[in-house]
């Protein structure tokens, strides 16, 4: 149920966190437009649409994500020249057209297209979206990219597709995880690239991940994340397997919410195994050609 104070000075309070009136006034007609989307959930985008004005305060809710973003875009770029070398092509990233599932404010996607390749992001609450087009025009460079109000199963039903198709922190918000990766796959042209970021379903995840953030530090809005839709790397793999793609690269992502420092490292370390994705971490798949 949502209070609403000050509306002469367009500031509401909903479900206990201060938005601008007209974000919350319009998180209902977001939810009923993705409503009938397979995998969206109806809740998340209400919680995300909340936090729209947040998304670019890297003190803010979302602070964690901008730690992160520097070595999940540095992942990202090492798994396409990989991809580039085995098909023996050195053309220009330019030539690429990719897709951010579930894109948020744009982080990743301003990142993507800093790196040349054609961005399309897209994501299921109008008002990221227009927080992420407010961003983008900061930056008059980024003609390459673009922003959609749009699910990835929408787009796989308009048959598009994608060389590069990524989606970051997101899975552990979806309801049907299976049918979430699986409409990545389908986005994917054959031989592309899949790219997805979690989190482990283990002790060490609902310390560094909800206990330390939401409920010590506070620097993340309690509720945030729920263990039980965290996607271990054994189970994501399987679920790409599945779809007809294969898991070709998994590193951990190791987040130090006390520092604020976000490294990657690998999965195993010697006889070891799993050990550097206890937490966060970030799992490159390719689609079968």
């Amino acid at each position: 149920m949502y209070r609403w104070l000050q509306k002469g000075s367009r500031v509401c309070y909903a479900r206990g966190l201060r938005v601008p009136y007209s974000t919350a006034n319009s998180v209902h007609s977001t939810i009923h437009k993705v409503a009938k989307c397979n995998s969206v959930s109806e809740s998340e985008v209400s919680k995300f649409a909340q936090l729209s004005d947040s998304w670019w305060d890297p003190h803010g809710p979302f602070k964690y994500l901008h730690t992160m973003n520097v070595p999940r875009i540095q992942f990202i770029r090492s798994r396409i020249l990989d991809l580039q070398r085995s098909l023996q092509s050195q053309g220009e990233l330019s030539n690429l057209r990719a897709i951010d599932v579930g894109c948020g404010g744009g982080l990743a996607s301003e990142s993507l297209a800093r790196l040349g390749m054609r961005v399309v992001g897209v994501d299921a609450a109008h008002e990221n979206i227009s927080m992420a087009r407010v961003h983008q025009l900061r930056d008059p460079m980024l003609t390459n990219l673009e922003y959609k109000h749009t699910t990835a199963e929408q787009l796989v039903a308009q048959h598009e597709q994608f060389d590069i198709v990524v989606s970051l922190e997101v899975i552990e918000h979806v309801t049907h995880a299976f049918e979430f990766i699986k409409s990545l796959v389908s986005l994917t042209r054959p031989g592309g690239l899949i790219v997805v970021s979690t989190m482990n379903r283990t002790l060490v995840s609902w310390l560094v991940d909800v206990i330390v953030p939401e409920y010590v530090m506070g620097s993340v809005p309690r509720g945030t994340h729920d263990v039980a839709k965290f996607v271990p790397p054994e189970k994501l793999s399987e679920m790409f397997g599945a779809c007809g793609a294969e898991t070709v690269d998994v590193q951990g992502l190791v987040l130090d919410p006390l520092r604020n420092v976000c490294t990657l490292v690998p999965r195993d370390f010697g006889l070891l195994r799993n050990v550097g994705v206890q937490a966060n971490y970030i799992l490159a798949a390719r689609k079968k050609a």
